[in-house]
C-alpha cells in the first residue's frame, strides 16, 4: 500500500492509503523520495487548476518529484534508458493520446490506481512519460529543484550575454530564476520583493543576486534607475504569483526595446494595464509557459545549481500539514524559500 495526501478541491484534505499497481505497458512503477511543494498546489487546494487539462478532483497532488524506478517495463526501459534502482527526475508533462495531463494536478485519484502526484509514496509513471537520471551524491529534496529549474531555464531566452536582469519575486520560482539567469550570461541580478520578503530577499543575495529592492520602502523604478545609470533592465522576469500588479511594475522597470517575461501564476485579473506602453516603449512580451527538464537536469548533475542553498525546509509525510502552513505562509515568525516532502 501506498500512504497519500489526497485534495479534495474545497480546502480540505485527508491521508489515503492505495494499492500498488504493477506498471502499464510502457509505463513503470516510482517509489517517490521527495517532491517540492508549489503555488500551484496552493491553488490546486483551493479548487482552482491552471492547467489546459482544466484538473481533477479529488487527487494527488506534487508535480515536482524525484524518486527511485521500483519496476519498469521493457518498453520503457528502452525508452527512457534508465533501470530499477534509478534516481530519477519526473517530467511534469504525460503525453496522452487525446493531447497532454500534468502530474499532480489533472488526473483524480479515482482514476486508474489514482497514484499520479507526488504526494504519495508511489508514483505510476504511465506510457507517455519521460524521466532523467539524476545524481546520487545529494540528497532527494534538494535535487526537486530541477522541476522550478526546469521552467526557468526557458524562461531566462530572452537573455544576452552581459544583459542587466530584474527578478520580480523572490520565491522559489524566483530563486531558480537567478541561477538559470546567471547560467544564460546575465551580469547583473535585480531581485524584488516585499518586506514581508526579506527573509527571501537575503537568500537571493546568497544564492546570486547582486542587488535586492524592498518594493515597500523604496521605489524599485528609481532603485533600478540609479543601480543601472539610468539605462534600466534588459530584461524584466516577473516570477511572482499572486498580486497582478507586479506585470504594470514590469513595465517600468524594463528599458525601451527591452524584454518583459510574464511568469508567475496570479490570484486575479489585471486593473491598470496600458497596451500603448508595448508599441510605444518597443516592448516584447514573452510568456513563461516552456519546460525543459533535460536542460534542468544537466545543469543539477554538472555541479552548477546550488542545491543546498534552494532547499528551504522539508517535512516528512506525517507532517503535511506543518509543511503546507510555512508554504502558504501561515506560519508565525517563520519563513522559507522553499518546502519540500521527503517521502522515503
Amino acid at each position: 500500500m501506498s500512504r497519500a495526501i489526497v485534495f479534495n478541491g474545497d480546502e480540505t484534505w485527508e491521508m489515503r492509503e492505495l494499492p500498488v499497481p504493477d506498471p502499464k505497458p510502457g509505463g513503470a512503477i516510482m517509489r517517490v523520495e521527495a517532491t517540492g511543494l508549489c503555488h500551484s498546489d496552493i491553488d490546486h487546494f483551493r479548487g482552482h487548476v491552471h492547467t489546459s487539462y482544466g484538473g481533477a478532483f479529488p487527487s494527488i497532488a506534487g508535480h515536482e518529484i524525484v524518486g527511485r524506478i521500483e519496476k519498469i517495463t521493457a518498453e520503457a526501459r528502452e525508452e527512457w534508458g534508465v533501470e530499477e534502482g534509478d534516481r530519477v527526475a519526473v517530467r511534469d508533462i504525460v503525453i496522452m493520446p487525446d493531447g497532454y495531463r500534468i502530474y499532480g494536478h489533472d488526473f483524480s485519484v479515482d482514476e486508474g490506481s489514482g497514484l499520479h502526484g507526488g504526494f504519495a509514496e508511489h508514483l505510476e509513471l504511465l506510457p507517455g512519460s519521460m524521466v532523467y537520471r539524476l545524481r546520487e551524491d545529494a540528497p532527494a529534496d534538494e535535487l526537486t529543484v530541477f522541476e522550478p529549474l526546469s521552467c526557468a531555464v526557458t524562461w531566462v531566452e530572452p537573455i544576452s550575454p552581459g544583459d542587466t536582469v530584474v527578478i520580480e519575486g523572490p520565491g522559489h520560482m524566483g530563486m531558480a530564476t537567478i541561477v538559470a539567469a546567471r547560467a544564460a550570461g546575465a551580469s547583473k541580478i535585480i531581485v524584488t520583493g516585499t518586506t514581508k520578503d526579506q527573509f527571501r530577499l537575503d537568500c537571493a543575495r546568497k544564492i546570486g543576486a547582486d542587488d535586492t529592492i524592498d518594493v515597500e520602502t523604496e521605489d524599485p523604478v528609481a532603485r533600478v534607475a540609479e543601480i543601472t545609470g539610468g539605462a534600466m533592465a534588459d530584461v524584466v522576469l516577473d516570477a511572482a504569483a499572486g498580486n497582478p500588479i507586479t506585470v504594470n511594475l514590469a513595465m517600468h522597470l524594463v528599458r525601451k526595446g527591452g524584454h518583459v517575461v510574464i511568469a508567475g501564476m496570479k490570484d486575479k485579473p489585471l486593473d491598470g494595464f496600458h497596451s500603448d506602453w508595448i508599441p510605444t516603449r518597443r516592448i516584447t512580451i514573452h510568456p513563461g509557459a516552456g519546460l525543459d527538464t533535460k536542460g534542468a537536469v544537466d545543469l543539477i548533475n554538472q555541479g552548477k545549481v546550488p542545491t543546498s542553498a534552494l532547499l528551504g525546509e522539508s517535512f516528512p509525510l506525517e507532517q503535511f500539514e506543518q509543511a503546507f502552513s510555512l508554504l502558504t505562509r501561515q506560519t508565525p515568525g517563520r519563513d522559507t524559500v522553499r518546502v519540500a516532502l521527503r517521502l522515503a
